[in-house]
């Protein structure tokens, strides 16, 4: 009769801190995601002169007439 009353509490605990870890491990790839798209953001913002004077300089290169 004693383990009747014990299991369902332990369960419950157990349960609880499956849970706890599980959210935990949720928020850290979160976070972790986030932090990647700012990199990833970073990285495309410092590309953006770099495309703009490939435009510049294929814009160029077309209008060369060429014999």
């Amino acid at each position: 009769m004693d383990t009747t009353w014990i299991a369902p509490s332990a369960v419950l605990g157990i349960g609880a801190a499956a849970a706890a870890a599980l959210l935990r491990m949720i928020a850290k790839a979160t976070d972790e995601a986030q932090a990647a798209h700012r990199r990833f953001r970073r990285l495309e913002d410092g590309l953006i002169p770099l495309r703009v004077e490939t435009r510049r300089t294929r814009d160029s290169v077309d209008r060369i007439h060429r014999r």
